[in-house]
């Protein structure tokens, strides 16, 4: 079994929008990012209502490449530079367990 050593960059921007937006210090965002750009949902497999939600983001952050959605955050990574996250909002919270 070969294992594959992933690199995240975590910008300032996201460290402080972690702390303001989730309560997360730095070592909670560390952990957490990490899980997220591994095991998070893509767009491809979200739900038509949370696609629309995440094609918004991108619109408004075109540097970002890889959304993922973990847990109920939304992360918008450039590649493997994770550059903000957001709390996905309460009326689409419950599409996540579809």
């Amino acid at each position: 079994m070969t294992k594959v050593q992933i690199h995240i960059h975590i910008t300032e921007h996201a460290y402080d929008r972690a702390k303001e937006r989730l309560g997360w210090d730095r070592k909670a965002t560390n952990r957490t990012v990490m899980k997220a750009y591994v095991a998070g949902l893509q767009h491809k497999r979200l739900a038509p209502k949370l696609k629309r939600y995440v094609d918004g983001l991108f619109m408004q952050k075109e540097l970002c490449n890889n959304i993922r959605i973990y847990g109920q955050v939304v992360f918008l990574f450039t590649d493997n530079r994770l550059i903000t996250l957001y709390q996905l909002p309460n009326e689409l919270k419950p599409l996540l367990k579809k």
